[in-house]
């Protein structure tokens, strides 16, 4: 048997008089699917009882040597996933699911699936048939489509099936399919370029998007040749699990084009991509609502980091729909006509090894899962993968240096909170998403078009629309051993892309060329900075010299606190920051009204219960320099509410070390009012934590108070040669740009 039938209370398995019910006898294979399916759930639930009777079950009753013929992808996802999640419970020592008496046959089990399924990718392509037969192979007359998902979403598997037993062959089938081309003959892989075909990655359109059906033996789609992220497509998304688990960099490059793509082309109106592959959490919540009672939501996250009610509501409505819809005494059922809830006499193994798993998780927050930092992966059944050190292949050197410094993590989410405490530990009263004022959805989902003050940004009035440079000469868009450099970018089409882990956008496309993770683009076009020629604050110093100073504590205070003597040689730091484009002009020679710049000095405090500046100070600091971080709000916001507070200004520590002058629109400054008498000076990060060292010190008083004043005329601090300067587009930073001018 392999299926529960909740209704009649027995089980099922393939249908035997209709070899044709591919509904049915794609999953049931006469191997016990559901107990295999759901071995790693009684991991989850802590059965440790049940999860050790499941793998003695398993070990005596199974067997693949059977007359079926279900399809390779579920066979993989289901039935190989769930024995290899199975046996790394089963046979890691430390935890609390492994079983001294097991002695890998789990894995053996997997080992002899995993060769009954290798006959499905002999084709020219690599491509496996979509069915095979596990005792006599591929059958005569089996057709040759497949969907996406099923040739493509096989790599996770069987490279962990590899990687546990040392046999390479089924890792390089399911990564040809990926990435290249391969064969089987008589058993054993036919490598590399023997085949003049490609893989399902390397067949996809010229806009990056891969189709939903493919002929296994030609490698072209099929008719209708349509693309999307729902059945047939879905599961070959899951390469930013791969990689987590492997290590591999190339499964992370396809993740990274492959999502350039759907956000750009096949986004849906409703959201939902972004739902599963995790852009910033307030952008897809209000989108979830009108979806909460889709099973897949559950599938595909749960997130408990986030601590939003939001998704309790979700998972509750989903949960009441279960029961009240689906469960029976024996299980839950299907649904034939949600109209009339009309239920169905079978319950698919998912049900156990998905649903009630994230179901169950999501309300489990002590759940030991939850704060298990290894490098475990769950697979598109829901399936507990992970490898061990020794199994992993780390990047090589080479392949690191060209790849820099990507961080592929995704930003922690910060709750909004409503009301903050005052103790400045970012405590306080945290609403939920939906009760957030700062965000709107509604363009960014449906793709209406940008108001008029959004335009004006976009395309200035005096800038003007070029027809598209369709073949740039090298002379204007040339090729580097580690990038492109644009000397011209008059017609150059550039397709920019958000980063997954939140900091800013990378360029992927300079007309037809593909940027790559690592690639670098250099713009050395002087024309961008044309525009603030004859402006008003063209004239502005961008650079400004600042010294921070502080006395040594009295002789008292160093015997009592025992501090050296030479302390004080330490108090005293010279620092390049850099001004905004609005506010007072910064010199030695300032107007007298601006006291940023008064010769004697100026106190520099900071605010621990407004760490960003960005709400109303409680109380005045009249002609003191406010330190404030970055982020929360813009910096005229930031200026704004230091000039409330009677400041001189504001010294914005910023997140990084990449040298940017801030700016806002002109609206926006000409709305702010009078900016003459406050100034705002941005300090680069490695800057900044020097001086709230100093800060720091003075708070615990150690030293006195640290005070700031203008050093040399700007003019005489030497040009700054920062090799890793990149364009901003409408205050966002193109993370993967360089600027030589």
């Amino acid at each position: 048997m392999d299926e529960l039938t909740p209704l009649s209370c027995t089980g099922q398995g393939p249908d035997w008089g209709n070899p044709w019910n591919i509904a049915s006898n794609d999953v049931a294979g006469n191997f016990s699917l559901t107990l295999i399916d759901v071995i790693d759930t009684l991991v989850v639930l802590d059965d440790r009882h049940g999860f050790e009777q499941a793998v003695k079950n398993i070990i005596n009753w199974v067997s693949f040597d059977v007359n079926t013929k279900p399809q390779v992808f579920e066979t993989t996802i289901r039935v190989l996933g769930g024995l290899l999640s199975g046996h790394i419970f089963a046979n890691q020592t430390g935890q609390p699911f492994h079983l001294p008496w097991y002695r890998g046959e789990l894995l053996q089990m997997a080992h002899d699936l995993g060769k009954r399924l290798l006959p499905a990718f002999n084709t020219p392509t690599g491509l496996p048939y979509a069915r095979i037969n596990l005792r006599h192979g591929v059958t005569k007359g089996e057709t040759l489509e497949t969907c996406t998902a099923g040739a493509g979403s096989l790599i996770l598997e069987f490279a962990t099936l590899s990687r546990l037993t040392g046999d390479d062959r089924f890792e390089k089938a399911a990564h040809k399919v990926c990435f290249g081309t391969a064969g089987y003959r008589d058993g054993e892989l036919i490598k590399g370029s023997m085949k003049a075909f490609f893989g399902i990655w390397n067949r996809k359109s010229d806009i990056g998007l891969v189709g939903n059906t493919i002929n296994t033996w030609t490698g072209l789609w099929t008719a209708p040749e349509i693309t999307g992220i729902g059945a047939g497509v879905d599961s070959f998304y899951d390469k930013y699990a791969t990689h987590e688990e492997t290590g591999d960099v190339e499964y992370l490059d396809v993740w990274e084009e492959a999502y350039a793509a759907i956000m750009r082309f096949s986004r849906a109106t409703d959201g939902f991509w972004i739902t599963i592959y995790g852009e910033p959490i307030q952008d897809y919540r209000k989108s979830m609502t009108q979806i909460s009672k889709k099973l897949l939501l559950i599938n595909t996250r749960y997130d408990l980091a986030t601590k939003d009610p939001f998704y309790l509501d979700v998972g509750e409505r989903v949960l009441f729909d279960l029961i009240t819809r689906s469960k029976v005494d024996c299980g839950l059922a299907g649904i034939q006509d949600l109209r009339t809830n009309k239920r169905d006499d079978r319950m698919e193994s998912f049900a156990l090894s998905e649903t009630l798993k994230y179901l169950y998780l999501l309300f489990d927050e002590e759940n030991p899962l939850h704060s298990d930092d290894s490098n475990y992966v769950f697979t598109t059944e829901g399936h507990i993968l992970s490898l061990g050190q020794q199994h992993l292949k780390p990047t090589s050197a080479s392949r690191r240096k060209l790849r820099h410094i990507d961080n592929h993590q995704c930003p922690a989410y910060r709750p909004f909170v409503h009301i903050s405490d005052k103790r400045g530990f970012g405590n306080g009263l945290i609403q939920g998403i939906q009760s957030r004022p700062d965000f709107e959805y509604a363009r960014s989902l449906v793709g209406l078009v940008a108001p008029q003050k959004d335009i004006d940004v976009w395309s200035p009035s005096d800038g003007k629309v070029v027809p598209e440079d369709l073949s740039p000469s090298l002379l204007k868009l040339g090729v580097l051993p580690d990038g492109f450099v644009i000397n011209n970018v008059t017609g150059i089409r550039t397709h920019i892309v958000r980063r997954l882990d939140g900091n800013g956008y990378d360029v992927r496309k300079l007309g037809h060329y593909t940027v790559r993770t690592g690639h670098l683009v250099y713009i050395n076009d002087s024309t961008l900075f044309t525009h603030l020629d004859g402006k008003q604050n063209s004239a502005k110093h961008l650079d400004v010299l600042l010294q921070f100073y502080a006395e040594d504590v009295d002789s008292l205070m160093r015997v009592q606190t025992g501090i050296p003597v030479d302390t004080s040689n330490d108090m005293q730091t010279l620092l390049v920051g850099y001004t905004a484009q609005f506010g007072g002009q910064l010199t030695q020679h300032s107007d007298p009204n601006i006291h940023f710049a008064h010769p004697g000095g100026v106190n520099v405090y900071r605010d621990t219960s407004n760490s960003f500046g960005c709400s109303p100070y409680k109380y005045s600091h009249p002609y003191s320099i406010l330190i404030v971080q970055r982020g929360d709000c813009t910096f005229l916001e930031k200026l704004i509410q230091a000039r409330e507070a009677s400041a001189a200004g504001v010294i914005v520590i910023s997140d990084d070390d990449l040298v940017i002058n801030p700016t806002a629109n002109a609206d926006e400054i000409q709305a702010a009012g009078d900016l003459r008498d406050i100034a705002l000076v941005l300090l680069p990060r490695k800057a900044g934590e020097v001086l709230l060292e100093m800060i720091q010190r003075a708070e615990q008083g150690i030293v006195s108070q640290v005070r700031m004043v203008l050093e040399d005329e700007p003019a005489d601090i030497p040009p700054a040669k920062d090799p890793n300067r990149i364009l901003y587009i409408n205050g966002h930073p193109l993370r993967n740009t360089r600027l030589w001018v």
